[in-house]
Formats: C-alpha cells, structure tokens, sequence
C-alpha cells in the first residue's frame, strides 16, 4: 500500500499532531489507529479559522482513512466529494484522487471503471514517481484479469532504471508485480525478484506490502508443487490480515489458505464472506435506497390494492380471473417465441411447458374448483376468501420465479442475493469468486443464463438432496467463465426431469458445455464452462 505522494502539512501545532495522525492514517498499523487518525481530522474541519485548502486536506486525509480502513463506499462518496471542489490548476490533488477512485473502483471489481481512473491520472502526473505508482497499479488490473504479459510490459520501463526510485516501498512493490507476473509466463527469476521484495517491506516495516509478496509467493509455490513453502508464505499473509484485523484481508488470506489445501479454514471463511457480504449489501442499500424507492412503493400500493379487492370477489371477479390467467399464459408463450432466436427453440420450449404446467396444476385447476363452489352455492364466504388468498400467493411465485432480472448493475449482487435467498437453517450456502469477476465483460445474455441455471440447481439441490452445505465458485480465464456447483447430498441416479435438462439446453444454446456428476450418498456436482 501506497500512500501516494500525499505529504503532511508543515508548521501545525507545537506537539504535531497532524503528522502523527498522518502517519497512522498513511502507513496504519491496526484500524483502531486509522479510526482515531479519522476523527481527529473530523474535528479539525470544525475549525472556523481553516482555508479551503486546509480542509481539503484534511478531507483528503479522511478518505484515505477510510479506504485503508476497509470502508470503501465512505471513502469513493469523500473522495468524489472533493473532486467537485479542487480547482482545475491542482493537477497533483487531482491526480492523487483519480489514482484513489481507481483504487476504489478495482476494490469494488468494476475494473473498467478503475482501469479509466489510473489512465487519466496517468496522462495527467508530471513526476517520475507519480507514474511509477500509477503504472503499478495498472499492472495489478492486468493481473487481476490473469493478463500477465500486459502486466509486465507497463512494469518493464521501470525495471531497467530502479537506481532512479527513490522509495523503497515503490521499488518493492515493482519487484513484487513485475516478479509475479514473469513467473506466470515461465521466468522463474520473478521469484528472486518476489523475494527481494519481502525483504525490502519487512526491513521497512511496509506491513500492508508484506502481505501482497506473501500471498504472490504463497500462490507462485503452490503452482510449483512446493507445499511447505507455499503454506509458510500463506501462513505469514494470514498473520498480517489478523494483525491489521482488516476483514478483506483476513478473507484474502483465509481464501488464499483454500486455494493451497489447508481447508481446516473453510468454516472460519464462510463466516468472514457472509460477514463482509451484509455489510456491503448494507453500504450499497445506503446509496441505492432512493433508486429503488419508488418503484418499492409501487408494488406496496399494488399489492394492497389486489388484497382490497380479494376482500370485495363476486362470481364475476372468479370467472374474470380464470380468463385473465388464460390470457395471460397464451401471452406468455408468444411473447416467449417472438423473442428468443432459432438456436433457443429448445430451451424456451421447456420454459413454456414448465410455467403452463405450473398456472394449470397450481392455479387453474383452483380456480376452476372456486367457480363451480359459486355457481352451486356450495361455499363459505371465510373459506373462499382464504383460497383466493392462496390462489394469488402461488400467481405471484411463479411471476417472481421468471421475473425480469436486473444485469445492467451490481450482478454481483443479483446473484449473491439469489444464493442466499435459499439458505435455511438446515441449508448453509458457501460461495466464492462471484464479486472477482468483472461481470461488466459479460454479455446480458450470458448472465441470464447463468443466474436461471444457477436458480435450477440449487432449487434441485434444497427439493431433491437433503444437503446440508451447497457451493458455488465462479472464475475467469481469459474468456472462457468456470462455475463449480457441488452439494453433500444424498447424490444417486440423475433424473432430468428434475430442472437439470432445463439447465443443460440453456448452457448448450450458448455453446457451453455442462456435466453433472452424483454418487450415492457422495452428494451432487455440476461443472460449467461457458
């Protein structure tokens, strides 16, 4: 971690306390500091006396706290704040915030978004160092996107000039990279230069740089077969994430001790990654709410209107809405077939099977019993009510159940709120890698598609297997997009009319491939590739 060239202000009060929680806020060592380093700032924008240029600085300071606190919404809504405010001629501050939205942006895997930030701090630095460390942080998104070869050319410039680097932590963070990212195309000297780079953070005490060259040396051992030192190195990233008491990095590291075979963590994992994800769904809730709002009332107010309307039914409302779900089911059918191309014929003719069948065994045939008790005058006016009640409620699932789904947006979100909407209390749901991909390279049909096979097989999984853990892991290589889906179930004989042959014609019309794979009491595996 970097704190970009942001230096501390000189001439404060005799006992600096400016500059000590400058450091705190810069080079933190826990978050209880950086909390502090926080609110002292806080209150010296309370200052009457404070130029603007003061208290953008101070503000400035604020949102580097939070971003290095893990507070990330906090951090992206201070730092576009201050944007608004900071002249024109302040090419430096504004370069420094650019660089901060960029880092913002890839903590938040919109790395497009974080990509257009670093260039256009970058077009806009005029010192050496300035680049240097925007160019780092350009590599780490080509790293991220496993595009390594890029990742060592922008590094490459600076490897043949590092006398000129004038911090340590800078050049150690491009050995550290650049070092990675050679020894993913088969040059095992990124190793010593990894190595170099441990040294370099450890003697200057760089603990947040440490973690970076531990979890890449842990990575790098793993893939050569070296257990012992990949689980030394994993080890050392862990104890840093606990010392930080950062909660992403103790993911990471807990993640990273996954990946290399010491699942003894997977427990400990799962309940930092459903942690991590209410406090984002809540942070995100905070700055969507009013989007959202409207359309929130809307619904309210439609479903309170159809409940009214339940309480006033008549023969003629009975008969009315049997025609009304006629119609709309023959709706639904060409609706279907008008919009789906030739390739999708299959598929979109069990979707249709599925919900007619569905609206005639769950609701027609209901309703067609509610006419004939009115037309006899065989009813009770409790109990009809009561059945028209149940009547709708099974309507409105089988509408929510092939809904519009949102995958303009937050995807990440979408489907991690999908997954979790079926954890029970004899049902725990472990996913990871969903907010790794950059679902923003990803075609709106693709998303479809992977959001309803997903629905298919952990609907399976919670009717059929009598699991008691289901897990989704999604990567990225290249274009190519993996899904790993696996239950401890009671596995067996695959029945394909289950939903499963539902989901193989969807990932077949995309030219995908599926393959699943049960065993007596061996439980249940899908594995995708798209």
């Amino acid at each position: 971690m970097s704190t970009f060239w942001l230096v501390p202000l000189q001439a404060q009060e005799a006992v600096d306390s400016t500059q000590y929680y400058f450091r705190i806020i810069g080079y933190p060592q826990n978050t209880q500091d950086i909390a502090e380093g926080i609110n002292y700032f806080k209150r010296q924008l309370e200052n009457p006396n404070n130029d603007k240029a003061l208290n953008n600085y101070y503000s400035e300071l604020i949102s580097l706290g939070y971003f290095n606190n893990g507070d990330i919404f906090e951090s992206e809504k201070a730092t576009i704040n201050l944007l608004k405010d900071i002249p024109v001629t302040d090419t430096q501050t504004i370069v420094r915030l650019r660089n901060r939205l960029g880092r913002l942006h890839r903590s938040l895997n919109n790395l497009p978004l974080a990509l257009e930030n670093y260039q256009q701090a970058l077009a806009m630095a005029t010192k050496k160092e300035d680049s240097i460390t925007i160019s780092n942080n350009i590599a780490t998104i080509y790293m991220e996107r496993a595009s390594h070869e890029e990742a060592a050319q922008v590094l490459s410039p600076f490897m043949k000039d590092t006398d000129r680097i004038e911090y340590n932590n800078t050049l150690a963070t491009i050995y550290d990279n650049y070092g990675y990212s050679v020894t993913q195309l088969g040059d095992f000297k990124g190793e010593i230069l990894m190595l170099e780079a441990l040294t370099i953070n450890e003697k200057g005490n760089n603990i947040t740089g440490s973690f970076s060259t531990n979890r890449h040396l842990a990575h790098y051992y793993h893939k050569q077969g070296k257990e012992a030192l990949a689980r030394k190195h994993a080890l050392l990233a862990k104890d840093i994430a606990y010392s930080l008491d950062n909660p992403r990095y103790k993911l990471e590291a807990l993640g990273l001790a996954i990946d290399i075979g010491t699942t003894a963590n997977a427990v400990v994992f799962k309940k930092l990654s459903d942690s991590l994800d209410k406090v984002e769904t809540l942070q995100e809730n905070k700055y969507v709410a009013q989007k959202y709002e409207y359309a929130t009332f809307q619904t309210q107010a439609k479903e309170s209107e159809l409940i009214a309307e339940q309480e006033k039914v008549n023969k003629t409302r009975y008969q009315f809405l049997a025609l009304f779900i006629a119609i709309v089911t023959v709706g639904i059918i060409i609706f279907l077939s008008l919009r789906h191309k030739r390739k999708r014929l299959e598929q979109v003719y069990i979707t249709e099977t599925k919900i007619s069948k569905r609206l005639h065994d769950e609701v027609a045939n209901d309703v067609y019993k509610l006419i004939s008790q009115v037309q006899t005058n065989t009813y009770n006016e409790s109990h009809l009510l009561d059945n028209l009640e149940h009547i709708y409620s099974r309507t409105r699932d089988i509408s929510r159940e092939n809904s519009f789904i949102e995958t303009e947006e937050s995807f990440h979100t979408t489907l991690r709120d999908l997954l979790l909407s079926y954890k029970t209390p004899s049902l725990n749901i472990i996913t990871k890698g969903i907010d790794k991909v950059d679902w923003n390279e990803i075609s709106k049909v693709h998303k479809t598609t992977i959001y309803r096979v997903l629905q298919e097989l952990i609907t399976n999984t919670n009717k059929h297997s009598k699991a008691s853990i289901a897990f989704v892991e999604i990567s990225k290589e290249g274009k190519k997009l993996h899904i790993l889906y696996k239950d401890n179930g009671i596995g067996g004989a695959i029945n394909s009319k289950n939903g499963l042959l539902n989901a193989e014609s969807r990932i077949e019309a995309l030219k995908g491939t599926i393959t699943f794979e049960s065993k007596s009491n061996q439980g249940f595996k899908a594995q995708i590739n798209i």
